[in-house]
């Protein structure tokens, strides 16, 4: 006989419809949260999902022309309403806390022009504060001529000189709480102090007493609870959950009860405590009401695909998503072929592929690129030493365990558009990568066996991703933060290995082959016969190879292709022409070109190779200006590295 809550949520829909200033009949509400990290998120997307509205973040939406929009990469769609649960002070950093993440720019001059509605309005806030709380029962007599209906807790505003002198002659009877702090200040429970912090506590009051709030201590009640293979009794609290809808206070037949052991770990936030309960209301009979906001067994329901509505904030944490995986793959490759050459038998001034290879891991971050400058070198530790620690080092801003912390971010961020199997892989990648070996993390065995862990982890997220993400926007997204970080890694590898020319180049190539993971198609074609221009043909010109830079740039035009587009625009868009002047520069390049040399390098492929590394920033930021920020021109604000 328990009380249906679908009758309130059906109000509480209703009235947010309502609220739209225009389109009432079908008006856009979103549900702006505080993110993924935020103690409500859980909440907030199950209400999300349960209202069928859209679940965004602070990202997502953008003030344009007075207007709030929903960023998608179809373009902008207009928001009728917006229900907020990100506090006041963080709602716009143009107004108010401009180290805020959690806002819009600019929405507050969105209120004020009532072109949106705003759910739980921006300074609602106000009414929450402690020192209001004991001038509801005189309140209530003032505007409605009657008491309270549910009794208020016994409090006293310590700013009166009355109130201030009953607090200090009953002092060890009260808790004592920031009188204009709504959260984020500790409750004091005066009984718990010792003499000293009662003495302190007492000067402070005395001091500052409009700043406090006195609260009468509360006799908790207790439900039991399974605990320590056990039945305990615990402190309870109800989290009850109202809608204004006019003229009336709907109040949900339930709520939500925090318990803990102790009373006192309850005083703090609404989530306070060790667990949360349901808390349903029963009713003498059953009930009859057929409300229900789900969809009927038997109702018929339309096939679905992926199309332009996927929201920009999604398709920006795949596609960097995809280019830190990626990057995660290239370092590891590199790092392993250059421990595994300072591992052989040939000495290490002997060995003519490990200075290129040192100079490529500078390139790309992982070392700093001081160490590999000629006379500045000697002031840095050996190769034996610099190189494993470099595995574990969380001082390189590019190097790997960073690019695997911003991997397993961007992955956390769009965690329900991966399966759960490639979630997980990441989360295990990145904790093994940072658990530091049991013997000395300077030793090349324990570095080499990381990386040997880490790669085949990296491989399995590839192949989860392509045989189990449909082949929607998201998927391109991610696909080309791939593509476009493997062409940047492939160029910086020949440009740090290739480009000088060595009079002995084989135990380059082979390094160059092994970090490309090419070795295979190689020796399948040409035995033992190594050549840089045959490495060359492979990594860049072989477009039957998925790791050559053509195959990269051809992918990355596909992807293009099909995204979303103006269709009343008859030109091509900034990524569009960065995407197909890549392609075409270097499809018009000769082979044996890229191979003549003068004067000691290979002027050709390093200006082929120099023309792609600049021109990927231009694409990336084309990319983002045209579906992640939505704004008509491009303007680069990072390297090709970011």
């Amino acid at each position: 006989n328990v009380r249906r809550v679908a009758g309130f949520f059906a109000k509480l829909r209703s009235r947010l419809q309502a609220l739209s200033p225009r389109m009432r009949d079908n008006p856009r509400v979103v549900l702006l949260t505080p993110g993924p990290y935020s103690y409500r998120y859980f909440e907030d997307a199950y209400l999300a999902r349960y209202l069928g509205y859209t679940l965004v973040q602070g990202s997502d939406l953008a003030v344009r022309g007075e207007k709030l929009n929903l960023k998608t990469l179809g373009g902008l769609l207009p928001v009728e309403v917006l229900w907020r649960h990100v506090s006041d002070r963080k709602c716009d950093p143009l107004e108010l806390d401009p180290g805020s993440r959690e806002g819009v720019t600019g929405i507050l001059r969105t209120v004020r022009n009532q072109s949106v509605s705003i759910a739980n309005a921006v300074g609602s806030e106000l009414a929450q504060m402690p020192a209001l709380a004991p001038f509801l029962p005189g309140a209530a007599r003032h505007f409605w001529g009657e008491e309270l209906q549910l009794p208020n807790v016994d409090m006293y505003w310590c700013g009166g000189p009355k109130e201030l002198s009953h607090v200090l002659e009953h002092f060890d009877e009260f808790l004592l709480r920031g009188a204009f702090v709504v959260d984020g200040e500790k409750t004091i429970d005066v009984q718990a102090l010792s003499q000293e912090q009662k003495a302190y506590w007492r000067d402070r009051l005395t001091a500052s007493p409009k700043d406090f709030v006195a609260q009468r201590r509360l006799q908790e009640w207790t439900t039991p609870v399974w605990a320590e293979e056990q039945i305990a009794a615990w402190n309870v609290s109800l989290r009850a959950f109202q809608v204004s809808t006019g003229d009336q206070i709907d109040v949900l037949p339930g709520g939500l009860a925090r318990v803990g052991p102790t009373a006192d770990c309850l005083l703090g936030s609404p989530v306070s405590g060790h667990l949360t309960l349901d808390c349903w209301i029963s009713d003498e009979r059953r009930s009859s009401s057929d409300i229900t906001l789900l969809p009927a067994p038997d109702a018929a329901i339309e096939p679905q695909r992926g199309g332009d509505d996927l929201p920009s904030r999604v398709a920006e944490h795949l596609f960097w998503l995809g280019r830190y995986v990626e990057r995660c793959e290239a370092i590891a490759r590199l790092l392993r072929t250059t421990l595994g050459c300072l591992a052989g038998e040939e000495l290490e001034q002997e060995n003519t592929s490990l200075p290129r290879l040192t100079t490529a891991l500078a390139a790309i971050g992982q070392l700093p690129p001081d160490c590999v400058i000629e006379g500045l070198g000697e002031a840095f530790p050996s190769l034996e030493t610099l190189l494993p620690a470099s595995v574990f080092s969380q001082d390189q801003p590019e190097g790997l365990q960073q690019a695997a912390r911003s991997m397993v971010y961007n992955a956390s961020a769009v965690r329900d558009r991966l399966s759960v199997d490639g979630y997980r892989i990441l989360r295990r990648i990145s904790e093994e990568l940072t658990e530091l070996p049991r013997v000395q993390s300077g030793a090349i065995g324990p570095a080499i066996e990381r990386l040997n862990q880490l790669i085949p982890d990296l491989l399995a997220f590839s192949g989860l991703t392509s045989e189990s993400m449909t082949r929607t926007h998201g998927w391109r997204f991610l696909q080309l933060g791939r593509r476009i970080e493997r062409t940047h890694q492939t160029v910086e590898l020949l440009t740090a290995t290739l480009v000088p020319v060595s009079e002995t180049e084989r135990l380059i190539c082979e390094s160059i082959l092994e970090s490309t993971d090419s070795v295979m198609t190689y020796h399948a074609r040409y035995m033992n016969i190594v050549r840089p221009q045959l490495v060359l043909d492979l990594l860049v010109c072989d477009e039957t190879n998925p790791r050559s830079i053509l195959y990269q740039l051809r992918r990355i035009n596909e992807a293009i292709e099909q995204l979303p587009r103006d269709k009343d625009s008859v030109s091509l868009s900034d990524d569009q022409k960065c995407s197909r002047q890549l392609l075409h520069e270097l499809e018009q390049t000769a082979l044996v070109n890229l191979d003549e040399q003068t004067n000691g390098r290979r002027e050709n492929l390093h200006q082929l190779l120099q023309f792609i590394d600049n021109g990927l920033p231009s694409l990336s930021d084309a990319l983002v200006a045209q579906y992640f920020f939505h704004t008509n021109a491009s303007q680069a604000l990072t390297g090709s590295g970011s």
